[in-house]
Parts: structure tokens; C-alpha cells; sequence
């Protein structure tokens, strides 16, 4: 049956469980790519659970404890010095987010980011002898995008109201800004370009909520 393959090649894809979607055939991986926001909203939900549980230990513990599950969850998409850097980004974005809001901004971050990544499959074009995730680079049909973007966008939008309109417009700009980059320095997009793309839209997404946050509770 398809969906179970497509299924297992997200969660492989998206988090560090990367030998769910080993086997698989090249047309599940693509297919994949269509649940990568469902799973990165998951990871969110796991990230808030955490920060919560922490949450005795102040806004620090809290954030650090959200930070180590997105990191220990982001397999993949968290080696390299770029990831590694956003990472602290987000650590200090989430210290300044409290309650509700960094729960919301904990479900969204993650998922815009593995949105991104499906952004790059489908219009992107590859480095030359691209490997890894890499090689999914301008594979992803519309139907991949369509089912991507309903899902990422849409919870987006339903959570964030206005806000969520700008930090979709931020992810987008920093997607789009990450693969000119990689034409320019590289000739295409290869898979450190990918693991940037997602660790730099999760850690705008976050700084963008928690300037919101603060924003609205000074207002």
C-alpha cells in the first residue's frame, strides 16, 4: 500500500528516526515529502510537552528543554555549524515566550521548516552529484507542494491569524534567500543547503513570535 511507505519516508525524512525510510523506493520519498509539515508539527507538539514539563526550572529550563527535544528530534536536519548556531538562536528566541504562545510558536517553527525543505524539493534544482536528502531537489510534484502547503500554511494561518502571515512570508524570504545562495556559492542545492533552509526558517519563525509576544503583552 502507498500511504504506509509515504508514511514512513516523512518520519524518516524529518526526524532522527532516518531508518524508517531506508529501502524505500525513490517515488515513496518523494511522496513523502508531502507529510514533512505533519511531522514537523508533531515534533512541535513533543518540543511543547517538553518545555512545559521543564517548566518549573523558569523560562531558561524551559527553553533549553524545548531546544534539546527539536534538536534530538531534527535528526538530520541538525548537523552543521548554521543548525548548531540557529539552534542557540532559538534558545534565546524562546526564553522571552511564555504559556500558550510558546506552545503555538513551538508547533509552528518546526513545522514551516520541514515546509521549507519540501519548497527546495519542488522547484529547486540539485547540485551536481547530489547525495542524501539532496537528491529529492526538484523531484517533488505539485501534489507534494499542494498537500505540503495545506497542511504548513494552514495551521499556520488558524493559529496565528495576521501574525501567522508574516512569519510565512519570512520563511519564505529565507527559503527563497537560501537557495540563491547555494546557486551562487555551489551550483545547486545540496543537502547542507537543505539542513540550513530548516534550521534558519525554524529559528526566524521563533524570533518573529517571540518579538510578537512581546510586542502584544507591552501593547
Amino acid at each position: 500500500m502507498r500511504a504506509p511507505g509515504e508514511l514512513r519516508a516523512a518520519v524518516g525524512l524529518g526526524t532522527a528516526a532516518e531508518g524508517l525510510a531506508s529501502g524505500l523506493p525513490p517515488h515513496e520519498m518523494v511522496q513523502g515529502l508531502a507529510w514533512l509539515p505533519a511531522v514537523g508539527l508533531a515534533c512541535g507538539a513533543v518540543a511543547g510537552l517538553a518545555a512545559n514539563a521543564a517548566g518549573a526550572l523558569g523560562p531558561i529550563g524551559a527553553a533549553l528543554a524545548a531546544v534539546a527535544a527539536l534538536a534530538l528530534m531534527g535528526g538530520g536536519w541538525r548537523r552543521g555549524i548554521v543548525p548548531a548556531i540557529a539552534l542557540l538562536v532559538e534558545a534565546g528566541a524562546l526564553t522571552r515566550v511564555g504559556g500558550t504562545s510558546r506552545t503555538v510558536a513551538l508547533l509552528v517553527a518546526p513545522m514551516l521548516a520541514r515546509w521549507a525543505i519540501v519548497v527546495q524539493c519542488y522547484g529547486g534544482v540539485p547540485v551536481a552529484g547530489a547525495r542524501g536528502v539532496a537528491t529529492l531537489v526538484g523531484r517533488a510534484r505539485f501534489r507534494e507542494f499542494a498537500l505540503a502547503s495545506v497542511t504548513g500554511l494552514g495551521v499556520a494561518l488558524v493559529l496565528l491569524d495576521a501574525v501567522g502571515l508574516a512569519v510565512v512570508l519570512v520563511a519564505a524570504l529565507v527559503t527563497i534567500g537560501v537557495r540563491m545562495g547555494a546557486y551562487r556559492w555551489a551550483g545547486g542545492l545540496t543537502t547542507a543547503a537543505l539542513d540550513a533552509t530548516s534550521a534558519l526558517v525554524e529559528a526566524s519563525a521563533l524570533v518573529l513570535l517571540s518579538l510578537a509576544s512581546l510586542v502584544l503583552r507591552t501593547a
